[in-house]
């Protein structure tokens, strides 16, 4: 059973790993010169430089995970320090020796820069998302939440907003302040571990896409860079695609692009029409 992926960014990867680990004959399609989407190695001048420099959390286990399989030593390739968040010299703030959330809370109060009656405000944020089971209105912006709980400015430029970029890459005023709660669930209320900042030593490429490419490739599946796919039609094989090199046949399709490409990509398909009117309906 042949399976194409269209999209080489970590979520085409991730995908393309687990068919290849899997001994699933897999081919994956990146319409870039390089593997990675938005976080990646590209080289300017001769000069290898990163696009985002993404922070990655603790509580991030499948990215873990999915950088253990393909053979990187998440020890040597990344340094993990507890949570520490340092805008010198106006704030310091570092996570304690507890478990969570105490972690956090302490170091709340522990803290500098901000005052005491801001370290309760954030504490208090904090417990009411916990009472809440970390459900919030899921039409707010991260922006929206944070005037709702009275969160003071310096708080939000030293704590939340660097938090909110970190994690979610967006702005404050355009992220979802549900995926931002999911965040800090994850990060501040499961192991002390999960809020640890892990930052990479070594290039966006070398973290994931160049050791991806290769286990991939170890395992059977093909790679083809510099290669757009056009439309997809169903054929009596299963999915026909169109690229830039003509037309190939697979049994299945993962489509890991983003929604802008996705109506070009399968609007020949009429059962997922009704999916394609909701994606179109995304707002940026």
């Amino acid at each position: 059973m042949a399976v194409a992926v269209i999209g080489g960014g970590w979520a085409g990867l991730a995908a393309a790993v687990t068919l290849a680990q899997h001994a699933i004959p897999v081919t994956l399609f990146e319409s870039a010169a390089q593997l990675g989407g938005r976080a990646r190695r590209v080289e300017i001048n001769g000069m290898a430089l990163d696009n985002g420099q993404h922070i990655l959390i603790g509580a991030y286990r499948e990215t873990l995970r999915l950088l253990t399989t393909v053979g990187v030593d998440v020890h040597a390739a990344c340094y993990a320090p507890p949570l520490t968040l340092q805008v010198a010299p106006a704030f310091y703030l570092c996570a304690a020796s507890l478990p969570a959330p105490l972690h956090l809370g302490l170091g709340l109060l522990k803290s500098r820069g901000i005052s005491f009656r801001e370290k309760l405000s954030a504490v208090r944020f904090l417990a009411a998302l916990r009472l809440a089971a970390f459900q919030v209105d899921p039409n707010y912006s991260v922006s929206n939440l944070l005037a709702q709980h009275q969160q003071s400015t310096a708080l939000n430029e030293y704590l939340w907003h660097p938090l909110c970029l970190a994690a979610l890459n967006t702005p404050v005023q355009m992220a979802s302040a549900q995926i931002f709660v999911n965040v800090l669930h994850d990060a501040f209320f499961g192991a002390r571990e999960d809020s640890k900042l892990i930052l990479p030593r070594v290039n966006l490429g070398q973290l994931l896409p160049d050791p991806a490419a290769h286990f991939i490739a170890a395992h059977g599946g093909k790679i083809h860079l510099n290669q757009r796919i056009q439309r997809l039609e169903v054929s009596d094989k299963g999915f026909a695609l169109h690229g830039d090199q003509g037309v190939e046949q697979f049994a299945q399709v993962i489509c890991a692009v983003p929604p802008f490409r996705v109506h070009d990509l399968l609007g020949q398909l009429p059962s997922l029409q009704p999916l394609l009117g909701q994606i179109t309906a995304f707002q940026y």
